[in-house]
């Protein structure tokens, strides 16, 4: 009788070798990394290991099992909020994990003084690196802070690309995604539409493109030009309806892109 062909796994119908894909996907990895230290902009201080996430708020959506109390500053990406209700605290002293973007969310300016005060607390920080790409005069060493656990990058400012979202997370933690090279689980599908993407525009093109344009805008809509290229900022009433935190945060991208 011959032996019977049976899995431990539930195996798809039509199951195709993943090692090939496997392959792409660690290529895919490398060239993003070396994307993300191609900046001038330096980069020091990052985990060691790195994995492929579905975008930042994949790793967030992860880091959110791995942590019950989260603290934020005030103006922070409003997602962690609105998925966590009253998991999320800006009393640091209550707090498992603190995460602080990078540029910051709410003014795409330098975080490393609220890096500084994380770093204080002595807990894990995750450090939100969406705005990387789109923004310049940001020094991204993370050398300094010993709780730095996980720096998390993303394309999908830079390429447009936010619904076949890609980032690249660094971590010392136990993410979910740690486990999906075993499990036979490569996020490949947005990896191969972003793999030749990284070869046309760098992490420094799209600031110094639109730098001058920015600030132009800026002047004629009354608005201090941020570090993160689409944002204009505003302390004042005059924008208040844009309000983030301290701030009323413009993003004026479609003013960027128009003729």
């Amino acid at each position: 009788m011959e032996e019977p062909k049976l899995t431990k796994s539930a195996k798809a119908f039509n199951y195709t070798n993943v090692r090939a894909d496997q392959t792409a996907l660690s290529e895919f990895e490398h060239a993003f990394h070396i994307w993300v230290h191609s900046s001038v902009q330096e980069i020091k201080g990052l985990p060691r290991k790195k994995y492929i996430v579905s975008g930042v708020t994949d790793a967030f959506n992860q880091l959110y099992s791995l942590y019950n109390k989260i603290g934020i500053f005030e103006g922070e990406y409003g997602y962690h909020k609105r998925v966590l209700g009253d998991r999320v605290t800006e009393d640091f002293r209550e707090a498992d994990c603190i995460v602080v973007s990078h540029p910051f969310s709410a003014d795409g300016n330098c975080s490393h003084d609220k890096l500084r005060e994380a770093n204080s607390y002595g807990v894990p920080i995750f450090v939100d690196c969406a705005l990387f790409g789109v923004c310049k005069g940001i020094d991204f060493d993370f050398k300094r802070y010993k709780n730095v656990s996980s720096v998390c990058f993303s394309l999908s400012k830079t390429f447009g690309t936010g619904l076949r979202r890609v980032g690249l997370l660094y971590t010392k933690d136990n993410f979910a995604v740690t486990k999906y090279a075993g499990w036979q689980y490569p996020l490949v599908s947005s990896a191969e539409h972003h793999y030749e993407l990284l070869q046309t525009v760098g992490p420094d093109d799209m600031p110094n493109m639109y730098a001058q344009k920015q600030l132009r805008i800026c002047r004629r809509l009354e608005l201090m030009p941020s570090s993160t290229v689409i944002f204009g900022l505003d302390y004042t009433d005059r924008w208040s309806e844009y309000k983030r935190g301290e701030v009323n945060r413009v993003c004026i991208t479609d003013e960027l892109e128009s003729k």
